[in-house]
């Protein structure tokens, strides 16, 4: 058996990062979900680095077999994950996959993994996407099948920023990996987009379903009233390297058959916009 570990999540003091935006605190986990889940935390070796799983396992154990959502940048979005399920329905198994690290976000290790290769100086810390991709295929999901036992036929995957980009690589690479991804605010300006420049459809096999989120402020930083001048040059920079937007390679997708939702967040920045895009994706696994 796997050695689990108590989640110290619990009464962990609020940590602040910063950001492009505003600074984003972490919450803590409510305590009363711990009527509600076990809490794990496994640090998982692989390919000389070391991933920490984050894990909710629901104490109450039905018939059914539950469905699980697979959760980037695990340090920091675990609690909101976890915090976001509705106790009174069934509840998901939930993996928030992160670093060795008390950071809430790890941006040497999260550059590296989550990103497509790409060519020049400012893209040189990223691109090992694909290893990363080999992690989830050849280690942690069949390790996660084998000690929780969830339902194969509804596995979720949430990437948020650098996290959504790399939802985007395994819907190229493995689309079949998991049933439904949330890409919420996608880096598309990521090595000027290049990664897009391919035939369509991109996708070898489609997914049952694509939510695409994005902060209002992130289409429309100019309507944001608390945004500082440096901030939205930098967005504005980054939209020019897009070759789309978000709304455009949601509709891309849709064009090319597969089923996709695309959801503007209003009033939120790419900071801020986490925690609604999390919300969102558990209503749709606990209402399915």
């Amino acid at each position: 058996m796997l050695r689990l570990f108590f989640l110290v999540f619990i009464g962990f003091s609020a940590t602040r990062i910063v950001q492009a935006e505003p600074d984003f605190q972490i919450p803590q986990i409510q305590p009363s979900m711990q009527q509600h889940y076990f809490f794990h935390q496994q640090d998982m070796p692989f390919e000389n680095k070391i991933y920490r799983l984050f894990i909710a396992e629901a104490k109450t154990k039905t018939a059914q077999k539950p469905s699980v959502l697979y959760l980037l940048d695990g340090n920091a979005q675990f609690p909101l994950a976890v915090n976001a399920v509705d106790p009174n329905k069934p509840l998901p198994l939930i993996i928030g996959i992160g670093y060795v690290s008390d950071k809430a976000y790890v941006l040497e290790e999260r550059t590296r993994d989550y990103t497509f290769p790409a060519q020049g100086e400012a893209f040189r810390q990223g691109g090992q996407a694909a290893g990363f991709l080999r992690f989830l295929q050849t280690k942690l999901k069949p390790d996660i099948a084998r000690h929780y036992a969830p339902n194969e036929a509804r596995q979720f995957f949430f990437g948020h920023s650098f996290g959504g980009l790399f939802g985007i690589y395994v819907l190229f690479h493995q689309p079949d990996l998991f049933q439904d991804y949330t890409l919420a605010s996608p880096s598309l300006w990521w090595g000027n987009g290049e990664f897009l420049a391919r035939e369509k459809p991109w996708l070898a096999a489609k997914p049952d379903f694509v939510s695409v989120t994005l902060g209002e402020f992130e289409l429309y930083p100019q309507r944001d009233p608390d945004i500082r001048p440096e901030q939205q040059d930098k967005i504005r920079q980054r939209q020019k390297m897009a070759p789309m937007n978000a709304q455009d390679f949601a509709n891309a997708l849709a064009e090319q058959g597969v089923k996709t939702q695309f959801k503007l967040i209003e009033g939120k920045n790419h900071g801020t916009s986490i925690k609604d895009a999390i919300r969102l994706t558990l209503e749709r696994i606990q209402n399915r």
